[in-house]
């Protein structure tokens, strides 16, 4: 579910100042169409490297803390949700940490919790529980309006999360996303199997 994935589909979310359409494109031309809307002239790949970005950790009351890498910048914010067991320094993300220097946009990379540099346990860890994880990153971290860019298990909770929180998630970008993933996995469990069914339904919300 890791997998690099060759296309890219956005739609955007509603919103009052970005209106809503759905379009499918490269990857890259993608996030430029996007942050197009929002900067006429992009600086070149040289300023790249007037940027840093150290990991830190973002702690949570009762929940494991959160490994993360973020670049400062402009408006709208991009934020990258990994696929499955894919951590923060997967060639997806460092690729779109490049993109978003090169045009001075701020930039999060993280862990899910149980994975790579977080904290947790990941036998312990749940789709809902990562749910929980990528509204943390967006609550306590991200300022302003957000790009979500889902890769694989990561669209599905790219999904959940703009309609989680509508006010800030001004659209979405997914990479080879695993949108229908679980619903699949979820009906093909046989049906005397029920106690398994409920727990897996109750756990992947």
């Amino acid at each position: 579910m890791a997998g690099v994935g060759l296309a890219a589909v956005a739609a955007w979310v509603p919103c009052r100042r970005w209106g809503l359409a759905a379009v499918t494109f490269g990857f890259h031309h993608g996030l430029s169409t996007l942050l197009a809307r929002k900067t006429e002239r992009a600086p070149q790949w040289l300023r790249a490297c007037r940027h840093k970005t150290s990991i830190s950790f973002l702690s949570r009351p009762d929940l494991p803390n959160l490994a993360y890498k973020r670049l400062k910048g402009k408006s709208p914010g991009i934020i990258f949700i990994p696929g499955y067991i894919s951590n923060m320094n997967g060639t997806k993300a460092l690729a779109i940490e490049e993109f978003c220097k090169s045009l001075g946009h701020a930039y999060i990379r993280f862990d899910y919790s149980g994975v790579g540099n977080s904290d947790g346990n990941l036998e312990e860890c749940t789709v809902g529980k990562w749910r929980k994880d990528v509204l943390s990153i967006i609550d306590d971290l991200a300022e302003g309006p957000q790009i979500l860019v889902g890769s694989s298990l990561g669209g599905w909770l790219m999904f959940h999360a703009a309609i989680a929180r509508p006010q800030k998630v001004v659209a979405l970008v997914g990479v080879a996303t695993a949108v229908d993933g679980l619903v699949t996995q979820f009906n093909q469990l046989p049906i005397e199997n029920s106690e398994r069914k409920n727990y897996f339904f109750l756990h992947s919300a």
